[in-house]
């Protein structure tokens, strides 16, 4: 038995400007999230919090967004992207202006928490255009160039902060990413609402053939996430978020504590990890297209090479600053290719069946509990037992995440197959 779903879809003369507006956006809604961590070294370096206090903050962030993203991703899959991701976008951005104007420790804490709610409704929906309203033959493309959509706004906020701090303060790191969310949050709703007109006007039309055994969302989202090996990608998944955030959120602490450096020369020294992010975007890409053709494979190759440059990092990480610098970036950057094969590829051959945004939500919810243990408990322990053990610490889970991708990757093989 076979069934057929038409459904409009953007036409190709506007299908650029569609993703152009998508990844804007998220670049945007990604201030409101890394705001914090671009300030972090300041509030610490000032006496005003400690590291594992500073690390709380960001976990409750994390935790928050984690959670939230598995409700997220399942109501993304019914509520209009525009709708969500306009909530997500202008809601997010007002609590950053509450960062800005109060000087209380549970006020942040709780304002932070508060935020991970309203981030988590931004990159599902977003996933969810690039699955199932972008032309077919764009789709793949789209999702692996939205990743660079992280690094990116990383740069872009570090480098806002590495000039605002000096000259005005933490506070108008946060005022400054509340304005431009604002502002934002009004046009992605008033281009989604005409994308919307011109799509139902005009739109292309998809014919989707799904065959008998295909029906897998009448079979429930469990059946589909262990038959399909997603389970085990989101063990995966969980250290790629550990790394990526963490690297990201601990390398201005780390270089300061172990080479002394100043507040504003480790911001802007962290600019480095994404602009060499973005370069292993496209680096990825040209890989992929020749050699992987099994998500879960390509992750465990990530990860190894991962593994490799930690475990030197563990025998260095106290005697050369560039050596240190020089690993983590191998590291960030292979945390790159983890992210395009689990958070951005994987999610798009669960459009035809319409579970993008779900599985989009289940996986960045391992992304996020990685990213919370990371946030505080890397934190914790390099404030315990100093900074090698905190690296040691990243070296086991991501042996853990080299094994789960490696057993996963034959489900995976076969259900990619069949979709």
């Amino acid at each position: 038995m076979t069934q057929v779903i038409r459904r409009r879809v953007c036409p190709h003369a506007l299908s650029q400007r569609l993703f152009l507006l998508c990844a804007a956006t998220y670049i945007i809604g990604l201030f409101g999230r890394l705001s914090y961590t671009a300030v972090m070294v300041e509030l610490i370096g000032s006496g005003s919090m400690d590291k594992a206090q500073a690390g709380l903050i960001g976990t409750a962030l994390f935790v928050a967004y984690g959670v939230s993203q598995i409700f997220s991703g399942l109501i993304g899959d019914r509520i209009s992207p525009k709708k969500l991701v306009f909530a997500g976008v202008l809601g997010s951005g007002i609590l950053n202006l509450g960062m800005g104007l109060t000087g209380s420790y549970f006020v942040m804490l709780v304002l932070w928490a508060v935020n991970g709610v309203f981030q988590s409704f931004i990159w599902s929906p977003v996933a969810r255009v690039f699955a199932e309203v972008l032309p077919p033959d764009q789709r793949r493309r789209a999702c692996s160039n939205a990743a660079a959509t992280y690094p990116l706004a990383t740069v872009l906020t570090y480098l806002l902060a590495s000039f605002v701090l000096s000259a005005l303060g933490w506070r108008s790191v946060f005022l400054i990413s509340a304005a431009v969310m604002l502002a934002a949050s009004a046009v992605w709703y008033a281009r989604m609402s005409w994308f919307e007109r011109v799509i139902a006007e005009n739109g292309e039309t998809e014919v989707i053939e799904l065959h008998h055994h295909q029906h897998k969302k009448k079979e429930g989202l469990l059946h589909i996430l262990v038959v399909s090996g997603v389970l085990l990608a989101a063990v995966s998944s969980m250290t790629h978020g550990m790394l990526r955030d963490g690297i990201q959120t601990w390398l201005p602490t780390l270089m300061t504590d172990n080479f002394h450096f100043g507040t504003s020369a480790s911001v802007a020294l962290d600019i480095i990890l994404p602009l060499v992010n973005i370069s292993g975007v496209f680096l990825t890409k040209a890989i992929a297209k020749n050699h992987i053709h099994n998500e879960l494979r390509g992750s465990a190759g990530f990860f190894a090479v991962t593994i490799v440059s930690l475990v030197l990092l563990g025998f260095v990480c106290e005697r050369s600053a560039a050596a240190s610098l020089l690993l983590l970036t191998v590291a960030s950057t292979c945390m790159v290719g983890a992210n395009i094969m689990l958070i951005n590829l994987m999610p798009i051959h669960f459009g035809a069946i319409g579970r993008a945004s779900s599985v989009t939500g289940i996986l960045n919810c391992s992304a996020y509990v990685g990213s919370a243990l990371s946030s505080y408990g890397i934190g914790t322990v390099a404030d315990s037992c100093g900074w090698t053990s905190a690296i040691w610490v990243w070296v086991g889970f991501s042996l853990l995440a080299l094994l789960a991708a490696l057993f996963g990757s034959g489900r995976w093989g076969k259900f990619e197959q069949s979709v």
